[in-house]
């Protein structure tokens, strides 16, 4: 999952969405084994700090990360000002290269505070984290309508002869005339304020989501269906079981409960969440997207958010859905008529699948037409198994090895992995893999600090809220764990750059999802999942022929999910591309659903208040589909030479992964297929 800034210059977002040189630590070390271990375990090796690494303190306390925070912001200051000062007398190298340093102090101290932000178990931290956040973009506004800077970079860029320093001043004087640098300065300043709105209306969105928690009652007879493991967690109180729209709680009940009037309550409470309060939030942050957009010379956001990507305008991302839409539109209406089927074996009377039994029917389907059976696939698939099994695929995909070492941490829970290669010092990563109040509730990367060459390394973390370990996980959180550990390989092994608008995942927006949406593919690898499960009784791993039927079930149910993602995509697109005061929230949600959607809507319930990918991705959340065009283009490589061939492997990350943000999107894919990227390896999986 990724939610971006609102500027492509810092590396603050988290993605779907993410030191020092200890003594050895063995890879094949129980991967569930804390920072924090019992007397009666060896200690994890202390890690001390290389030369070559600015390892991040992980603040404490809120006093701590305002300190940490001023410190930063007065260093770029001190940079910008002597840059300014200096002006006449430097080279347009050397001002890029000032330019760079000045980032690189911003981007060492905002991505660390949006993660404690959302992830630190002390609401002062959480509180300092979010004002951080705001300080540091109030600054880069400052940057970014400050026509001297724009001045000291607008020398003869095509005469600068290091290919990258000349990439990095054309992309910065490219987003200086999309941030309005050219306005008078009256517009430049009702520009900065914008932004500095924005970020913090998109902020109390994204925590009228993380802070809303709703329950439902049920008794015992209530979760017949459920697994056994999840049944025993949740003993009865008076007779009444009290659960939460958490991810962990609210899915389980929505795949497995068999009384529809289960599901159906906790599929309307989680829908529920952050309403009525974020349709006034999302109304003004529509506002404000929409005054910034058309004060820029655009006719909305989505027109201006369109331009630096892949897709480039509204025409190709709008025809790019009608595309999808149509070839996915048969297999969904054919799946549904199955679905009701099923139903109707329940339930005479039912005339519609609704969207409670989005997951109940289709697991249903499978279990009866493949023999897949979601909740007996659990058993094979423990956290802790799991775990080491992905590290276990990465490292050898990459030729890496993961160490695990002991240091600070935000919560106890947290683990820490430095990154080695040839006995290399690569980078870091931290694991804060489990669900607990006021986490960020979903599964995303947050990236920490870039890599910059011979400065810095980069460091990420993994923020999920996956079981514990002994815990058993559904199959499609395996599938989950890989996906995010892409971001996490694309973020860690994109550089280090010498710039750091071009280091780690900085390339286009919807090319992000790309090498995260490939590397799921490993998750249905029978070969792959063999070497890290085993059967809760049995004790034995997966069988092939098992993880085939899983394929197979796996196809059914793709046009629903599809033409779900549709309505996401429509959604958000839809949202951005017109006047927001032409706009009813609610009218135009249950327009959009009622054309693309394959479930009626649920009443009372308000689909676009704990939507928060309209705030982090806002008009853009296309992208996941065309990454994932891309993503089923570059595959086709791995299919015809193996998903183990080292060539290909190497190839993929010398072409993909390690460029980062130093060439387009497109030319990396060419380099890597040997011809441009085509549609024609979805449309054959969409209409398999």
């Amino acid at each position: 999952m990724t939610r971006s800034l609102l500027l492509p210059l810092l590396l603050a977002w988290p993605l779907h969405g993410w030191a020092e040189a200890p003594a050895s630590q063995p890879a094949s070390q129980p991967a569930s084994q804390p920072a924090s271990q019992p007397a009666s375990q060896p200690a994890l090796p202390q890690a001390a700090a290389p030369q070559a690494l600015l390892t991040p303190r992980i603040w404490a306390s809120a006093e701590e990360l305002r300190e940490a925070c001023d410190a930063g912001l007065i260093r770029a200051r001190q940079i910008r000002q002597a840059m300014l000062r200096e002006s006449a007398q430097l080279t347009l190298e050397q001002s890029a290269r000032r330019f760079n340093d000045m980032l690189l102090e911003l981007d060492l101290v905002m991505p660390l505070a949006g993660l404690l932000a959302n992830t630190h178990p002390d609401e002062a931290v959480r509180q300092a984290g979010e004002a951080c956040e705001q300080r540091v973009q109030a600054f880069v506004s400052e940057i970014d309508l400050d026509h001297r800077l724009y001045s000291a970079l607008s020398g003869d860029v095509e005469g600068i002869a290091d290919p990258l320093m000349r990439r990095f001043v054309a992309r910065r004087l490219r987003d200086y005339r999309r941030s309005g640098v050219d306005k008078d300065k009256v517009t430049r300043d009702k520009l900065a304020a914008l932004r500095a709105e924005m970020v913090k209306v998109g902020q109390t969105f994204d925590r009228n989501i993380r802070d809303d928690r709703r329950f439902i009652e049920v008794a015992v007879e209530d979760l017949v269906g459920l697994p056994e493991d999840f049944i025993k967690a949740h003993p009865a109180v008076d007779g009444k079981i009290k659960l939460s729209t958490d991810y962990p709680e609210f899915y389980p009940v929505v795949r497995y409960a068999q009384k529809e009037a289960v599901r159906q309550a906790m599929t309307v409470k989680f829908l529920e969440r952050a309403y009525p309060v974020n349709a006034e939030v999302f109304k003004r942050l529509l506002t404000l997207r929409h005054e910034y957009s058309t004060l820029l010379g655009y006719p909305d956001w989505a027109a201006y958010n369109a331009e630096d990507k892949m897709a480039k305008d509204k025409a190709t991302i709008s025809d790019f859905i009608a595309q999808i839409t149509a070839i996915s539109r048969p297999r969904m209406e054919a799946e549904r008529a199955a679905l009701l089927a099923r139903k109707r074996q329940d339930d005479p009377q039912a005339t519609a699948i609704e969207l409670w039994d989005r997951f109940y029917y289709t697991n249903k389907v499978k279990a009866e037409r493949f023999g897949v059976d979601a909740r007996a696939l659990r058993d094979y698939f423990e956290y802790g198994a799991v775990l080491k099994g992905v590290l276990s695929a990465n490292e050898r995909l990459f030729g890496l090895e993961f160490r695990q070492v002991a240091g600070p941490v935000w919560h106890e829970e947290v683990l820490i992995y430095d990154v080695y290669e040839a006995g290399a010092l690569r980078g870091r990563f931290y694991l804060d893999m489990h669900p607990r109040q006021d986490k960020y509730g979903h599964a995303a990367m947050f990236t920490i600090t870039p890599g910059v060459t011979d400065r810095v390394l980069p460091i990420a973390a993994l923020v999920t809220n996956f079981p514990r370990a002994g815990e058993r996980m559904e199959h499609q959180q395996v599938e989950t764990f890989f996906h995010e550990f892409g971001h996490l390989m694309h973020h860690l092994l994109g550089g280090p750059q010498p710039w750091v608008t071009m280091s780690g995942i900085t390339c286009e927006w919807d090319f992000v999802e790309a090498p995260s949406q490939l590397i799921e593919e490993w998750a249905w690898d029978s070969a792959i999942l063999a070497g890290f499960t085993a059967h809760a009784e049995t004790k034995q791993p997966i069988p092939a022929a098992l993880v085939n039927q899983m394929r197979l079930a796996d196809e059914f149910g793709k046009g629903m999910d599809v033409m779900r993602q549709m309505f996401y995509a429509a959604l958000s697109f839809n949202y951005h591309s017109r006047d927001p005061q032409e706009i009813d929230l609610v009218k135009l949600s249950d327009a959009l659903e009622a054309r693309y959607s394959p479930y009626p809507h649920a009443e009372g319930t308000y689909l676009f208040a704990s939507f928060g990918h309209l705030q982090g991705y806002s008009s853009m959340y296309y992208t996941y589909m065309w990454s994932l065009m891309l993503a089923k283009d570059l595959f086709t490589r791995f299919q015809a030479e193996g998903l183990d061939d080292p060539k290909v492997a190497a190839d993929y990350r010398r072409l993909i992964l390690a460029p980062g943000g130093t060439i387009d999107a497109h030319e990396m894919v060419q380099r890597f297929l040997g011809r441009p990227f085509k549609f024609d390896a979805l449309k054959a999986w969409l209409e398999e």
